[in-house]
């Protein structure tokens, strides 16, 4: 049974021509930072640069530029109002988790930004899931579940995801403070983003936002009190 649902998920694959993502270097990030970036403890896919001696706390004040779509030369071309949707939506995310550390202002609300961090990032490839390929993987999986079976889930063929690039400087030095190549994709055990177009490439930007923010926290900075009421 496990070689016979192995085969129709190799079919699929080969149908689809679905490559999954990966770290990315798109030219968003200048060329000398992308040599400075290597994996680390507990982020082993990613590419992380990190200043040596950096002191978050220091830091008060986030500004946070537009989220830009940069493709690498084999991300697919998306129609101008899914690029505008998928940009706000990573941008939402950054403010969100950016907010948790930092204040999140307007570059003219700054003023010399010496307390800021200005945040810009990058959406640099996406998928979409195809439920009409995930739908076999997923019943099959379902199927051997309810009959007492111990499959594993099947990985889905065209479960969607995304890569991204950001890099946060110093507001007023433009020093290099945090930078990093993230990507995620589908995994099994979220069924309803095998269902829905974006939704594992949306929950690829709050990972993203997340590890950056967890930089940030690594090196000093502090939660902001929770707002009352």
């Amino acid at each position: 049974m496990t070689t016979r649902h192995g085969g129709c998920v190799l079919a699929l694959l080969m149908m689809t021509g679905c490559a999954g993502q990966k770290v990315t270097h798109s030219g968003f990030l200048p060329e000398e930072t992308y040599g400075e970036m290597t994996p680390q403890k507990g982020h082993v896919d990613d590419h992380i640069y990190v200043k040596p001696g950096l002191d978050a706390s220091r830091y008060t004040l986030a500004v946070i530029d537009p989220v830009a779509w940069h493709p690498i030369a084999k991300a697919p071309h998306l129609k101008p109002e899914v690029e505008t949707r998928m940009t706000d939506a990573f941008n939402t995310e950054i403010k969100k988790q950016v907010g948790k550390i930092y204040r999140v202002v307007d570059a003219s609300e700054c003023g010399a930004c010496t307390e800021a961090v200005h945040i810009r990032a990058a959406i640099t490839n996406i998928r979409r899931s195809k439920w009409y390929y995930n739908a076999i993987p997923v019943v099959a999986g379902f199927a051997a579940g309810a009959a007492g079976g111990g499959m594993p889930p099947i990985p889905p063929p065209a479960p969607g995801g995304a890569s991204e690039e950001l890099i946060a400087v110093d507001g007023a030095t433009g020093e290099t403070l945090v930078a990093i190549a993230t990507y995620n994709n589908g995994m099994p055990w979220n069924m309803m983003g095998q269902w829905i177009p974006y939704s594992h490439a949306k929950r690829a930007f709050h990972l993203a936002s997340a590890l950056l923010v967890e930089e940030f926290t690594k090196n000093g900075a502090k939660p902001l009190p929770t707002p009352k009421g």
